[in-house]
């Protein structure tokens, strides 16, 4: 195994300025955009428990691989700290495009064996550019994490984090936007079984749109759980599968802002080898099927 790589290190300035928005801006270094804060406090957990810190994918999965509507293809491959099931490395590409581009993040850890950064370098060799990433995984004085950011030449994104009080997360706030647009802060907020294993239902709410979604699970554990960078990245997942245990087989969509209160299933199919672990899965209309490599 690979040791970890730390390409890049951002060093953050805070300068604090209350403007006529309301929002309160935090400078960043060497680039163009600044954060911004929500201006307001976030519920904080009685225990904490850092889960989407920790970067495990269970059973050490090497890759998985998206076929989508039979022509688009979509791989992840994933390398790890000697002896754990804790990522060092995840590789991104669409296979028809191997040789000129790939998206390779590299994952760095805190003395807590939390995430402290991971730094995502985009090159392509054909066309001779590359981008780069950063996503800072920010914890207060006791050591919660209150969000993550994302910073780039050209646009930024912020993740803040509320939870219940036994550390489950409770709702996420996000805002993703480029240079001369103003914040516009999405909200997911997040309902669990009575044991808290699994997210039961998502409401998703933005300035346009008001969507909920509910989810039913099988009784096999979920590969996913924990992996979490920001919400444009590591896609091979079915809804809320970075926080449940088990694995979504539907899921019943709403918009809340449809007059004729349309709902929409989805469902899903999971096979298993003989020692239990996730082969693929795919929707039940074939339309996208993800293979596991472990």
């Amino acid at each position: 195994m690979k040791n970890i790589l730390i390409i890049l290190i951002l060093t953050i300035f805070i300068s604090c300025n209350n403007d006529d928005d309301g929002y309160e801006y935090t400078e960043i270094e060497n680039s163009p955009l600044a954060h911004v804060d929500l201006g307001f406090e976030l519920d904080e957990p009685n225990i904490i428990l850092n889960e989407l810190s920790k970067a495990e994918l269970k059973n050490s999965i090497h890759s998985i691989l998206l076929v989508s509507y039979g022509n688009t293809y979509r791989k992840w491959e994933f390398e790890y700290l000697e002896n754990t099931n804790t990522l060092s490395k995840m590789v991104f590409y669409l296979p028809h495009y191997q040789g000129c581009e790939q998206n390779i993040y590299d994952f760095s850890y805190n003395s807590l064996n939390l995430i402290d950064k991971v730094v995502s370098k985009r090159k392509n060799f054909c066309n001779e550019y590359e981008v780069i990433k950063t996503y800072t995984f920010n914890y207060n004085n006791t050591g919660l994490l209150k969000s993550i950011f994302m910073d780039n030449d050209y646009f930024v994104e912020e993740n803040y984090f509320g939870y219940y009080p036994n550390g489950k997360i409770k709702e996420i706030y996000n805002d993703h936007r480029g240079q001369g647009s103003e914040p516009s802060f999405n909200l997911q907020k997040f309902t669990y079984n009575q044991t808290f294993t699994n997210v039961t239902e998502v409401e998703q709410i933005s300035t346009n749109t008001h969507y909920t979604y509910k989810y039913t699970y099988d009784s096999n554990p979920n590969p996913f759980k924990d992996v979490f960078i920001a919400t444009s990245v590591f896609m091979p997942y079915i809804g809320p599968a970075y926080l449940s245990e088990n694995n979504v087989i539907k899921v019943l969509e709403k918009n809340e802002n449809n007059i004729y209160n349309q709902e929409f299933w989805t469902e899903f199919v999971f096979n298993y080898s003989s020692v239990n672990l996730l082969m693929n899965y795919f929707n039940s209309n074939n339309e996208v099927v993800y293979t596991i490599n472990q």
